[in-house]
């Protein structure tokens, strides 16, 4: 059985997981996050539905991110390093029909002028999500098939079909030289999915949707930046408790 000791990078979803229940950021989780990093010295991932400013602000007043996964894997990189996943003109071409054939129940995010490949939509006061997820699917599937449209629980988004966080994370990996079991996900909904099943070790917080947690190896008991902490807590302890077996195999071997 592989141990979370052998976690060497760890990829972790914003909205919902680092945040409390009212979309803030939990402020202990992200005291956790630097705890991971200073004292075991993992490399540290966002991957967020949000567009690459917004994560790149956010990594730069946390501190010590390695590297950030934007638009559920459209973009990513870091400062001035930026890789585009997937074809910008499905996208942007799927958003124009979205605006044009459901702009009575969808509004533009304020965060799709930064955007380059998924592209973000709120619903209308009133309109139920599920709703206005089935319509968005109903159009793109009719009108532009090369798209999708996912729901990251925050927002409605479309893009090329072929982006994901599972795609951008491969990449990832292979760029820095890393196997499955050396990185760990956490996430909570839908547009996780991916995410967790390329990783080697894969968790959903308590509160994730139901296609997070079924394809995840874990499944914290509190929910939110809690369950964070949760994850976070456990893999400090095996990482000591390994540090306690080497320090003693070196003492009896001297």
């Amino acid at each position: 059985m592989i141990s979370l000791s052998e976690i060497k990078c760890i990829v972790i979803d914003v909205d919902g997981t680092i945040t409390s229940k009212d979309n803030t950021l939990d402020l202990n989780a992200i005291e956790m996050l630097r705890k991971l990093k200073r004292d075991i010295g993992l490399k540290v991932i966002l991957a967020s539905g949000n567009a690459y400013p917004v994560l790149m602000g956010l990594a730069r007043y946390i501190g010590g991110i390695d590297y950030v996964i934007a638009e559920n894997g459209g973009v990513m990189g870091l400062n001035g390093e930026i890789e585009v996943i997937g074809d910008k003109k499905i996208g942007e071409k799927a958003r124009e029909i979205i605006k044009r054939e459901l702009g009575d129940i969808l509004i533009e995010s304020w965060q799709c002028m930064y955007r380059l490949v998924d592209f973000s939509f709120k619903v209308k006061h009133g309109i139920e999500w599920e709703y206005a997820y089935k319509k968005t699917m109903e159009v793109l599937s009719r009108m532009i098939p090369e798209a999708k449209a996912v729901f990251s629980g925050v927002a409605i988004h479309v893009s090329d079909r072929r982006v994901n966080k599972g795609v951008a994370l491969k990449r990832v990996m292979e760029k820095w030289n890393l196997k499955r079991e050396n990185v760990m996900a956490i996430g909570d909904s839908d547009v996780d999915v991916e995410m967790l099943m390329e990783a080697g070790f894969s968790v959903a917080v308590a509160n994730a949707s139901e296609n997070a947690k079924r394809v995840a190896k874990i499944i914290t008991r509190k929910p939110y930046g809690e369950g964070f902490i949760e994850i976070s807590e456990k893999i400090l302890e095996e990482f000591k408790t390994r540090r306690r077996i080497v320090n003693q195999t070196l003492h009896n071997d001297s």
